[in-house]
């Protein structure tokens, strides 16, 4: 079909269609090969898609255009979210056998974190975290970990509201949540000592998603337990647990 029957519109869903379709991404020539497009169009569609971050650009050798983050987060949300809930399950029930304290996972929505999956053991003196239960934005470890991998504007939008100071150690200035946000982002991980609850401590991972870092693998536990882990062992556990979660969220969205 050439260009002058087709609306705007049907020329970006057929950019889109073809992308996804190939799996490993298209370059310019290729794209307005198949769709019959002439080469200007083609870029300025390509432009258009890259800009609003559907599609991203990869540079391996030939300028390919493949599924952006956006694109992808908006397939996970088309993804049964029982399926997802069951595959964070899986996980924190595997954890939970290697760490013998309580693990979870938890999801970044448009306005908070939460634990879509928990796991605990027989000798938790009481339950920390809870399905469905909203992560402090500001305080707790798998919110830092989530917000380390958004934006500058995003960070200020979530952490927009009063902040609480839960216990005497929770940070509530602005300027220093977003350090450790920062501090969280250098080094792959997030902690949280105390300031959620005076008694406890917490490390979270992200998890690259195909939409993005929008889940943490976390675990938490009385400080005097957690602190006797070796703390690369600990976080190589945590990271292998994310990346299991990983592919099976690649699995469900392709």
């Amino acid at each position: 079909m050439s260009e002058d029957t087709k609306g705007p519109l049907e020329r970006y869903l057929s950019i889109l269609e073809v992308v996804l379709a190939s799996g490993k991404g298209l370059t310019v020539a290729e794209l307005g090969q198949i769709l019959d497009l002439p080469k200007a169009t083609t870029h300025r569609l390509l432009a258009a898609l890259n800009g609003a971050k559907v599609l991203d650009v990869a540079e391996e050798g030939r300028r390919t255009y493949r599924a952006g983050a956006r694109l992808a987060r908006m397939l996970t949300l088309g993804t049964d979210e029982n399926m997802l809930i069951n595959f964070c399950q899986v996980v924190c029930n595997e954890l939970v056998n290697e760490l013998e304290e309580t693990c979870y996972v938890v999801k970044l929505s448009s306005k908070s974190a939460y634990a879509v999956a928990v796991a605990v053991t027989d000798h938790s003196y009481r339950l920390h975290v809870m399905p469905g239960s909203e992560m402090p934005l500001h305080a707790a470890a798998s919110s830092r970990i989530l917000l380390a991998y958004q934006d500058d504007a995003a960070r200020r939008r979530y952490l927009g509201a009063p902040l609480e100071k839960i216990t005497p150690l929770t940070k509530v200035r602005l300027a220093d949540v977003l350090a450790t946000i920062n501090e969280a982002r250098r080094n792959g991980y997030a902690t949280c000592l105390g300031e959620v609850d005076p008694s406890t401590m917490a490390y979270a991972v992200p998890v690259f998603s195909p939409g993005g870092v929008i889940y943490a693998v976390g675990v938490t536990g009385p400080q005097f337990r957690i602190s006797k882990w070796p703390h690369d062992e600990l976080l190589q556990r945590l990271r292998s647990a994310a990346d299991k979660l990983r592919r099976m969220l690649e699995m469900s969205t392709s």
